[in-house]
């Protein structure tokens, strides 16, 4: 019994590191840059316990379970943490004598590692079940090797053979646990980022839902003034209300993305509307430089130039002038709509973007949350009562994983 009671000491030392690397993994280190180093340390920290704290058999005699962290190194860390971890224990084993242990062991390993990586490629293709498999063969093959090169260094007992039997036995139970628990934490991870996903996708697909009623019922009701008063204008109108709905209702997909000319011929199309209706009291000014052919969500400039004319310019009877920016730097766009308008307070700044279901008028917190969906970006306000109010945003370049509708 206590060969099994110091075995199961090794085990608790593996489970406290193993358990340090699930909890890495699970609050998204896995994408930081030094994550698989991290990784290899945990599992030569397991390993070198391991050998620290051996469980004697005989005089020459010592086992212990550094082929848990050996092998779960080799299937989730690949080829360079198993060749980190081969080194360790060779090194480690020299440190603690040059005796026939240390030649059984690197036997052992030069034996092993070409299994092991062998067999690492096609355990990560496996299925749940045939990862299993895969993980107790190899403990097996590996708890062998390293008794038949032991045999040929070390002068052997019938505890030695007893101890074989109970030694393979509690290394195929211990890797088969970990493995399973190791694919069951990933594939939960995985389950949840993709609900992550895809509620993040719904969300944005909500919010455009939203937004693009909002800009009808302006633009429809724009249309509808005019048709008495000036029938050709209106007819002028409600062609560029039909380029908005071939461009700006073509959303077939909850991830399309549109070109910054769409958008913009979009944006030209509300404006058309608006400075036919308020006349000599719209000024419009663009200032743009960047590729027509940048990727960006769509709806992402309209609602914004819509909030600064209906809520900056109109509520003065002198109306005023937007001046939309879009400037392309090496990486980044950067947008920027800008009125002289009544502008806001500071008060009313901070609560602009705060969502709130009792509230009507929806452009900025939309435009604001969705950008914090897709980008993890946000607005900049800046206004002052009687001056003016200028939003401004920037995003990458483009998103190569998206499609352009």
């Amino acid at each position: 019994m206590n060969i099994l009671e110091d075995l199961l000491l090794q085990v608790a030392f593996v489970v406290t590191l193993i358990f340090a690397y699930q909890l890495f993994y699970s609050i998204g280190f896995g994408r930081l840059q030094y994550f698989r180093l991290t990784q290899a340390l945990l599992f030569g920290v397991a390993l070198v316990l391991c050998m620290t704290f051996p469980v004697h058999v005989t005089e020459q005699l010592t086992i212990d379970i550094r082929i848990v962290p050996l092998l779960l190194g080799t299937f989730y860390g690949g080829f360079e943490t198993t060749l980190f971890l081969s080194l360790l224990i060779l090194l480690y084993r020299a440190y603690l004598g040059m005796d026939g242990g240390f030649y059984g062991t690197t036997l052992a390993v030069f034996m092993c590692i070409p299994i092991f990586m062998y067999f690492q490629s096609r355990f990560l293709r496996a299925d749940k079940n045939r990862r299993l498999l895969t993980a107790i063969g190899l403990t097996v093959s590996y708890c062998v090797c390293s008794f038949v090169s032991m045999a040929l260094f070390i002068d052997m007992s019938d505890t030695f053979w007893s101890a074989i039997l109970l030694y393979t036995a509690v290394m195929a139970a211990v890797v088969l646990i970990f493995v399973a628990m190791n694919e069951t934490i990933r594939e939960t991870l995985a389950r949840n980022q993709q609900r992550l996903e895809e509620a993040k996708d719904a969300e944005i697909a909500f919010l455009r839902s939203q937004i693009q009623p909002h800009f009808l019922y302006n633009a429809l009701n724009s249309i509808a003034a005019l048709c008495m008063i000036n029938p050709r204008q209106a007819e002028q109108l409600t062609l560029d209300l039909s380029r908005y709905l071939r461009s700006g209702l073509n959303f077939k997909q909850m991830d399309t993305f549109t070109t910054l000319e769409n958008e913009l011929e979009l944006t030209k199309a509300y404006l058309n509307i608006e400075k036919v209706r308020f006349g000599d009291r719209l000024t419009i000014e663009y200032d743009i430089h960047a590729d027509p052919e940048r990727r960006i969500p769509p709806l992402i400039l309209q609602p914004l130039v819509e909030n600064a004319i209906k809520h900056g310019l109109m509520s003065r009877v002198k109306g005023g002038t937007v001046r939309i920016s879009i400037q392309e730097t090496e990486d980044r766009l950067r947008f920027a709509v800008e009125d002289n308008g009544c502008g806001m307070s500071e008060e009313k700044r901070h609560g602009v973007l705060r969502l709130d279901p009792e509230r009507r008028g929806i452009g900025l917190r939309n435009i604001a949350r969705r950008i914090k969906l897709i980008y993890d970006a946000g607005l900049q306000i800046e206004s002052e009562v009687g001056v003016g109010t200028k939003v401004r945003f920037e995003i990458p370049c483009s998103l190569d994983k998206r499609r352009v509708g």
